[in-house]
């Protein structure tokens, strides 16, 4: 007895390949509405515990250092300081290994376009030319199943990479990540989480035999499914030059292996969504369970981080520069990898039915973060009453040892210390405000006394210059006067000073007052010159 089978091989490898292997950009689908998680959110309020300077950690690159951001295993905090330096903050976890300096330059590096202007991302997706020899297998018994499987497990999945570095930590640590998560769906790799996190192709299987015994083959279904892992809610607080990643969330999609690429709507398969959702439930217990998805959430929040250095624009050019003269260090990826597709057959005794289930798993990793950073701006304190986030900055440059230092440790005094200091800043400028007000006060009365001074020097001087210039009374008028002027006690003086007294102010060239007509140097100017070189006996 011949029955349609719940996925029809030969249709399957004729349609469902081929839609999987068009390259299109891995856009986002909005996973985290449709299953409802709750993003992770970073404790930052309390402060860094790590700190490292970015431009040292650079400068000690070059010149043949280590290229790890010593002592720091999680980014939560990015700031500028005075001196144009990018300072990270964030925790050192016991046990965790320093993250790669590599990792964030290459994120700050796309985030800049450097590497295309398409969003980031890698993806695996089936090699066309093997389907036709998979169209080939035919039969349901063991010897087709195994033939199969040699045939897919030889069939590449090609590693595609989108505006990353190729041969780069971050391409590879994505690939790897990427291909485990497939694995597990396909449940030939289980993760080490309790309760454990099942697979898909279980989930089918069983929902295959339910529907052989049910006779149900009304409705075909297909397992051809495509899952990737993408940002979720990604969310910062910024103030005056510092800013703090708040949430940070990464959620795992799925779509129709017949849609494109992070396509949100068609034919949705419950069983798949319900492993994209679990997953994505429980992506902060996977970051802990093993380090390949620790490394990339690190990638996601460098990602992050990148974006938000870029939004706030705290590069300096000094900076720029030695991002762009930094040297990633070459890290081989492979161009394809096994696929990962998987065949079971399905028997039912009673009707002497069988049924042959087939499953491929495609997609990939996206890093897009253009329309997922959303920011608020808190910055409504002052020097008088600093923000939280003011004061972690300034508890971060406080406790740097030395200029050069290339990373430290911030101790949970440090923000104490910091208040401390906006304290006694305050304190210094009332004081220096106060100064300011007296010295005002000073220079207006010394400007007043000044004022009041000059205006006596030139009263002064106008009194002096009129009592100087005044004019003088002829001496005809002094004669004339009475005994009882003022004038009279001049009627008894010498002769000879009257006659000087006539003629003071008369000039040697000027008409005589005697009215000779003559010039007084000539007329009685002559006679006064010698009477008063005659010296007496």
């Amino acid at each position: 007895m011949t029955h349609r089978g719940l996925i029809n091989r030969r249709s399957f490898l004729a349609s469902g390949v081929t839609a999987l292997v068009v390259h299109k950009p891995l856009t986002a689908a909005a996973a985290d509405n449709v299953c409802n998680v709750s993003p992770v959110v970073s404790k930052t309020e309390s402060g860094a515990e790590v700190a490292v300077s970015l431009r040292e950690a650079l400068k000690r690159a070059k010149t043949g250092g280590q290229k790890r951001l010593t002592g720091l295993t999680r980014i939560d905090v990015v700031c500028r300081d005075d001196d144009n330096d990018i300072i990270l903050g964030g925790v050192g976890e016991k046990g965790q290994p320093d993250l790669y300096l590599d990792d964030l330059i290459v994120a700050i590096r796309s985030a800049n376009r450097k590497y295309g202007k398409i969003e980031p991302g890698i993806s695996l997706d089936p090699d066309r030319s093997q389907t036709p020899n998979l169209n080939q297998i035919s039969g349901r018994d063991a010897a087709a199943k195994q033939q199969y499987l040699r045939v897919c497990s030889n069939q590449p999945q090609a590693v595609r990479v989108d505006a990353l570095p190729r041969h780069s930590r971050v391409t590879k640590v994505l690939v790897e990540a990427d291909y485990r998560m497939k694995q597990v769906s396909q449940g030939t790799l289980q993760l080490p989480v309790n309760p454990p996190l099942p697979g898909t192709f279980a989930r089918r299987l069983e929902q295959s035999r339910q529907k052989l015994r049910d006779d149900d083959m009304a409705a075909e279904w297909s397992s051809r499914r495509r899952f990737w892992f993408e940002p979720g809610k990604f969310e910062y607080a910024h103030d005056y030059q510092i800013a703090s990643l708040r949430s940070a969330q990464v959620i795992l999609s799925d779509a129709d292996g017949d849609a494109e690429a992070g396509a949100k709507n068609g034919n949705v398969d419950p069983i798949a969504r319900e492993f994209a959702c679990a997953w994505t439930a429980r992506m902060e217990e996977t970051f802990r369970a093993e380090p390949i998805w620790r490394d990339m959430y690190n990638i996601y929040r460098h990602f992050a981080i990148a974006h938000i250095l870029t939004d706030q624009n705290f590069y300096s050019y000094e900076l720029r520069q030695l991002i762009d003269a930094h040297e990633i260090d070459h890290v081989e990826v492979p161009d394809s990898l096994p696929g990962l597709g998987r065949w079971e057959i399905i028997e039912e005794a009673k009707g002497r039915r069988r049924l042959s289930l087939v499953s491929t798993v495609c997609g990939g990793v996206s890093l897009g973060f253009a329309s997922r950073m959303t920011s608020n701006y808190i910055g409504s304190g002052s020097e008088k009453s600093p923000t939280q986030m003011a004061l972690l900055k300034r508890a971060i440059f406080l406790s740097r040892p030395e200029k050069l230092s290339v990373s430290w440790t911030v101790p949970p005094t440090a923000l104490q210390a910091a208040a401390k200091w906006y304290a006694d800043q305050e304190e210094q400028r009332l004081k220096e405000a106060r100064q300011r007000e007296e010295d005002e006060v000073k220079r207006f009365n010394d400007s007043k006394k000044g004022l009041a001074f000059l205006g006596g020097l030139i009263l002064f001087g106008c009194l002096a210059g009129w009592l100087m210039n005044r004019p003088r009374m002829p001496p005809a008028k002094l004669l004339a006067a009475g005994p009882d002027e003022p004038s009279a006690p001049l009627l008894r003086l010498p002769d000879e000073l009257k006659t000087s007294m006539e003629f003071s102010g008369v000039r040697r060239n000027d008409l005589c007052p005697c009215n000779s007509g003559k010039r007084f140097k000539h007329c009685h100017g002559a006679h006064h010159a010698e009477s008063n070189t005659t010296v007496p006996d």
